[in-house]
């Protein structure tokens, strides 16, 4: 796949749209933001590439690549207003949405409840039919239940139905009788089937995934049609590619038909565009740092891969597909700032979202946010906020914090300070969390901040943490949209095994060909000519008797030739680092073969500028910041005029036009040849 054209890299947060610009002849990437049109997310699409041909006289038609971040499957399950859905499902097993898996999401919350399912009780239609647990036919399928299905759900105004039957991942035979007799008799309606979407056991799950696909299905779609149109009207001929939540990327004919992959597609792109930003400076393990206006997201990165989650939560619903695993902290820029009756600071969960947003935008905001704080504690510069193009008024956010001020009985500087103590706290429990559950020491990780924010808070939280390497990237805040630019054409496949693994030598050599067969044709039908494509192998395992498995990186060649012993070990060796303990002398079942297959697309040029002679850095000016709850004065530089090797010493402030960088005392940075700014601390 070639692009001799210029590349563009598009993602569409809750503030700003980000683009991602790789200029062809020049070599270099243009970066900007452009304020997001909620109603009409397209629109600031459109209103992003007229400022390209006024600001840098690129045409739409110079753009021979475009790849899209998009949350609108996010933001309608969040805000609960997709397609209004039927469900048919074996006959027996009406109340599977409503069961669930009876535990209490929360154990140690006793009033915690079991999130609302996206379609009532009385949208669940029982079809008589049945399969045994190896695929085999044990009640026939019966049509007549099928029609009364349906005539119930034009009665209700329903726009499609979900098919979900009991062991349809091992034989989608009634599946499929159903699709197709919905088809014939009511092709107003659409049909989710789950064997199509992700052929796994536990049926609520798999039901859970197929309905979410649905339910978003409607919006995406006409989005994503929305989109191409615009698109088409302004002569971007470029095929849309979308981004995936697994950190790759599909067409945008796949992404209306499977929509459910595109639920984290936008946290994804950010950990690829990561990935690629501490590749430059070898860097292989890292916990990334993703602040933007409504929340921070932390991920974690071995040897420059992603690690991948099958337990990830999306708006309170268990996703049992693999995604980048992405965890996310209501700690966000627009993250309100509340003190109880008690005298105690919180900040977040709730944000002010993007309008009216934080006071200190003007916008009608009376809320004080985590903006508003940053603002007034000097950390922020009014005039070059956003690049310049967004008025913020430091008065206002000096207004909004004096209640809270009074309530904590401090002055601004330690009320500022409580601010950022507070969210730092709130990112440090979360990500110690996240580790222990990994098995890992985050002491052994860099920090890879980015987002508008994450640069900003990311050396509190690495001294919180006990890290002492941070890498910023050269465009911190719009790493996202570039990451879309960095990800190849990729997709996961599953077969359900369900075996002891002594068992399962033939079973797993079939099943890694059967998978193997779908993905190349998968991939050449999806985005043929690629330069070549690589294949990712996992199995979800566990000891026989436990209710849970883990994921476990397994080598082809093993499955090939029947080498139980080598995935046996590699088992052992990930139960162990995640839970402290193994038993070799058990006995080991194999419940999933996952393949994920990646084509190889051309990548722009991530690195820049030649090597230059080390020189200590200008200060530009200074300004007082908030530093150990007092106002201090501190040199302010201009990222975009420092030259490579430069250093620079802590306390201190590095603007560009994307985001803020504060070198926090006790630091140093030191201006990389590929554009990015390393900072360190020495051991205590």
């Amino acid at each position: 796949m070639m692009y001799p054209q210029h590349s563009l890299g598009i993602d569409i947060g809750g503030t700003f749209t980000d683009f991602a610009l790789w200029l062809a002849d020049e070599r270099r990437f243009v970066t900007m933001k452009v304020p997001t049109t909620r109603a009409r997310p397209a629109a600031g699409v459109i209103s992003g590439l007229e400022r390209l041909a006024t600001e840098h006289n690129v045409q739409p038609s110079d753009i021979g690549y475009f790849v899209h971040g998009t949350t609108i499957a996010l933001n309608t399950l969040i805000e609960r207003d997709g397609a209004r859905l039927g469900m048919l499902v074996t006959r027996g097993f009406r109340d599977l949405l409503v069961i669930q898996r009876l535990r209490m999401p929360t154990p140690y919350h006793w009033r915690t409840g079991r999130p609302e399912p996206l379609l009532p009780r009385r949208h669940v239609f029982e079809i008589t039919e049945r399969l045994g647990p190896d695929g085999e036919i044990e009640t026939d399928f019966v049509d007549a239940d099928v029609d009364v299905a349906i005539d119930a759900a034009r009665a209700a105004g329903l726009d499609g139905l979900v098919v979900c039957f009991m062991h349809a991942y091992r034989n989608p035979v009634h599946e499929q009788r159903a699709r197709d007799w919905i088809g014939a008799k009511a092709p107003d309606l659409f049909v989710c089937c789950s064997h199509e979407i992700w052929p796994r056991m536990r049926e609520y799950e798999r039901a859970l995934i197929s309905i979410m696909n649905a339910y978003v299905m409607p919006k995406v779609d006409g989005y994503l049609g929305d989109l191409q149109t615009r698109l088409e009207s302004v002569g971007l001929d470029a095929t849309p590619f979308i981004t995936q939540s697994a950190g790759g990327i599909v067409t945008a004919a796949s992404a209306r038909r499977f929509p459910v992959e595109t639920l984290l597609s936008g946290p994804a792109a950010g950990v690829m565009g990561a990935v690629e930003a501490a590749r430059l400076v070898g860097v292989g393990d890292f916990v990334t740092l993703d602040i933007g206006g409504t929340s921070a997201d932390v991920a974690f990165v071995d040897g420059g891969v992603p690690r991948i989650s099958q337990s990830e939560h999306v708006a309170d619903f268990p996703l049992l597909m693999p995604v980048i695993g992405v965890s996310s902290i209501g700690a966000g820029g627009g993250s309100i700032i509340t003190v109880d009756e008690m005298g105690v600071m919180r900040v977040g969960p709730t944000s002010v979202g993007a309008d009216p947003g934080p006071v200190c935008y003007g916008k009608g905001g009376t809320v004080p946010a985590v903006t508003d704080a940053f603002l007034v504690g000097g950390f922020l510069n009014p005039r070059t906020f956003a690049g310049g193009r967004l008025d913020i008024s430091v008065d206002a956010a000096r207004r909004a914090l004096v209640s809270l001020s009074g309530r904590l009985g401090r002055d601004e500087a330690g009320t500022v300070e409580a601010v950022i103590q507070v969210a730092v706290s709130s990112i440090y429990a979360e990500l110690s969390n996240l580790a222990a559950k990994q098995g890992v020491s985050v002491r052994d990780y860099a920090l890879l901040p980015f987002g508008g924010a994450g640069p900003l808070l990311a050396a509190p939280v690495a001294e919180e943490l006990g890290i002492r390497r941070i890498i910023v990237p050269a465009n911190p805040g719009t790493l996202c949209s570039l990451g879309a630019l960095l990800s190849d054409v990729s997709k996961p496949f599953v077969r359900s095994i369900v075996l002891p693994l002594a068992e399962a030598r033939g079973v797993l050599a079939d099943a890694l060909r059967d998978l193997r067969d779908r993905a190349t044709t998968w991939l050449a039908s999806e985005s043929p000519g690629l330069a070549g494509h690589r294949f990712d192998v996992a199995a979800d395992m566990r000891y026989i008797g436990q209710s849970y498995e883990i994921d476990v990186a397994v080598e082809p060649d093993w499955l090939t030739s029947g080498d139980l012993a080598s995935i046996s070990a590699a088992f052992h060796q990930r139960h162990r680092a995640m839970f402290a303990h193994a038993d070799a002398a058990a006995p080991v079942e194999i419940v999933d073969l996952r393949l994920t297959i990646a084509g190889a697309t051309e990548k722009p040029f991530a690195g820049g500028g030649s090597k230059i002679e080390a020189k200590a850095a200008a200060r530009d000016t200074t300004r007082p910041l908030v530093v150990g709850g007092r106002f201090v004065p501190v040199p302010v530089l201009s990222r975009q005029a420092m030259a490579i090797g430069t250093s620079i010493a802590g306390p201190a402030i590095v603007e560009q036009d994307d985001t803020t960088i504060y070198v926090a005392p006790g630091w140093n940075a030191l201006a990389h040849e590929s554009g990015t700014l390393i900072m360190e601390r020495p051991a205590q």
